[in-house]
């Protein structure tokens, strides 16, 4: 049967794993990421929340910098390649990637918390903060950490750009990329406004900080912090430094518009991404010729 032909839920019946190999690659997880981690007297937990294509990967920088090493990194799409076939899976089904491997990787993900949790080790935990309930949940489980948590405000059309960019390296490295659909993208950068409102008022965190993508990936800028106030909250920090980006993703966009034209456009999602980033540069455009 050709690839094209199979629907998600034979994908996930050839590739299912039994359920003991998920809790033996568990363990094995758990071993690996928390090997050389000491406990802490006074732990603290860092939960970065952004949109893909943002920039969490320098705000975990940062952050592992401030804690000295002595983290754990908690992300979903990094415990995946644990998983058997992995590539294979990449390869032939690039479409039903997420789908099929977000079972076991959630599960991974979940347990390699809950066992930081009770190492008392230092925790870096990464999302896109869509689920508020399930990150209220993670952060009511840490009892006795100081918890900080991190937004990215970063202009759409720079998101865009970083997310085909990372697609294409993975092609290039591995052979296979995957590819953040324009919707997931969306419903991400939207609600974040919503999600890292309500964990600053829910009365549970420490601290709430905004940063902004700097000259150095690794180095984002912070310019919010909830023990200062230098916006009314962290929502309208999210939206000024997003506006404040645009200027500098409009930058870029033109920059990239050589390669582009000379592109081979490979995916449908991606050629959506495209799309979306002409009609933002040009919207951008004509609102400073408008001005």
């Amino acid at each position: 049967m050709d690839k094209v032909e199979k629907t998600l839920e034979e994908v996930c019946e050839e590739y299912r794993l039994p359920d003991s190999e998920v809790i033996r690659i568990g363990k094995v997880i758990n071993s690996c990421m928390l090997s050389g981690k000491v406990m802490s007297q006074n732990p603290i937990a860092i939960i970065d929340i952004a949109p893909p294509g943002s920039g969490k990967t320098g705000l975990n920088g940062l952050a592992l910098r401030e804690l000295n090493n002595n983290a754990v990194v908690i992300n979903s799409d990094e415990l995946k390649p644990f998983r058997p076939n992995i590539d294979e899976l990449a390869k032939k089904y690039p479409e039903y990637y997420t789908k099929v491997t977000n079972q076991e990787s959630n599960k991974w993900t979940d347990d390699l918390f809950d066992e930081a949790v009770k190492k008392r080790v230092n925790i870096i935990f990464e999302g896109t903060g869509r689920n508020l309930k399930l990150l209220l949940k993670r952060i009511e489980s840490l009892s006795g950490y100081k918890i900080i948590v991190r937004g990215m405000a970063v202009d759409e059309l720079n998101c865009l750009m970083s997310i085909i960019e990372r697609y294409d390296g993975q092609v290039k490295a591995k052979g296979w990329g995957r590819l953040v659909t324009k919707e997931h993208f969306y419903k991400a950068y939207t609600e974040m406004l919503d999600t890292i409102g309500k964990i600053e008022t829910c009365g549970l965190v420490d601290l709430t900080e905004v940063y902004v993508r700097s000259d150095n990936p690794s180095e984002p800028t912070c310019i919010y912090s909830s023990s200062k106030r230098n916006y009314e909250n962290a929502s309208q920090a999210v939206i000024c430094g997003r506006n404040m980006d645009r200027k500098l993703a409009i930058e870029n966009y033109e920059k990239s518009l050589l390669n582009q034209s000379k592109e081979k456009i490979d995916m449908e999602e991606k050629l959506k991404i495209i799309y979306k980033m002409q009609e933002l540069f040009l919207k951008s455009k004509t609102f400073e010729r408008e001005i």
